[in-house]
């Protein structure tokens, strides 16, 4: 399963140009837009010292409790940013980003009922947030959960499917996101024993188009692994063989009719 990775780039709401800013609304803005591009350029200590003195600007402002406990965590902290995130949430109990952010930090300190927790807060605030179903969906497989993680793999999937073109609207180009949380479901059912369907998903993978598809021969090999336990040896060693000599992105290498929706 790919690891519970936090964000490290944090919502920044700036204030109306249309409004006068005071020197204290300047000052805060200015720290913030520092932190988050010394945070893009993962100078972490320097940017979490910009989100504490944003704080102390505006401490009714819960984006500066969001990006600096993002900071903490960056730095392993996930203590203290758990900490922080709480401070915000008291401030703002419907910033529905601070309980997604709080759970990375429970994630990090390996409690995975309060991670659970604060997503289904944070979805129950926003639902259908692509972000916040695919970490709630690591979070059951971290419990052991592996139907309700292919549950919300499934629904991530739906949120991001390409959007059927019109007369008038032309087709939403296929989000790369798709095929990657197609390969997450796959692991899990492969490891359900699930290996029709988790070829399915391999399949998905593999079809995207090659600058969308990072670890092609890792998934040319999960999927000789479920071949060969479905007795389908030959295809399997096609398999091995298209990610032995590195083939994986020649398209026609990797697909086989025969799987192709026989799975679900």
């Amino acid at each position: 399963m790919r690891k519970f990775i936090a964000i490290t780039i944090c919502f920044f709401a700036s204030a109306s140009s249309t409004l006068a800013l005071t020197a204290t609304d300047k000052e805060f803005a200015a720290a913030m837009a520092n932190g988050i591009d010394l945070q893009k350029h993962r100078h972490y200590h320097d940017a979490l010292r910009c989100f504490q003195q944003a704080r102390r600007l505006k401490p009714d402002r819960v984006d500066a409790y969001d990006c600096e406990g993002m900071a903490l965590i960056a730095l392993d902290d996930c203590r203290g940013a758990a900490d922080i995130f709480t401070r915000g949430i008291k401030i703002d109990p419907k910033f529905e980003n601070l309980y997604c952010s709080r759970s990375q930090a429970y994630f990090g300190l390996g409690d995975m009922k309060s991670a659970l927790a604060d997503l289904n807060h944070a979805l129950a605030l926003k639902p259908q947030v692509l972000p916040y179903v695919e970490r709630r969906a690591e979070t059951y497989e971290s419990l052991g959960d592996h139907e309700k993680a292919i549950e919300d793999y499934t629904a991530a999937l739906a949120l991001c499917a390409p959007v059927n073109a019109t007369r008038t609207t032309p087709a939403k180009p296929a989000d790369k996101e798709r095929f990657r949380l197609a390969s997450e479901r796959g692991h899990i059912y492969e490891r359900l024993g699930k290996y029709q369907n988790a070829i399915d998903d391999y399949n998905l993978y593999l079809s995207a188009p090659e600058r969308q598809r990072a670890s092609s021969v890792r998934i040319l090999h999960c999927r000789a692994d479920c071949y060969d336990k479905l007795g389908k040896h030959d295809l399997a060693a096609k398999d091995r063989a298209a990610a032995e000599n590195h083939k994986g992105d020649v398209l026609e290498d990797l697909m086989h009719d025969e799987t192709l929706g026989t799975g679900r």
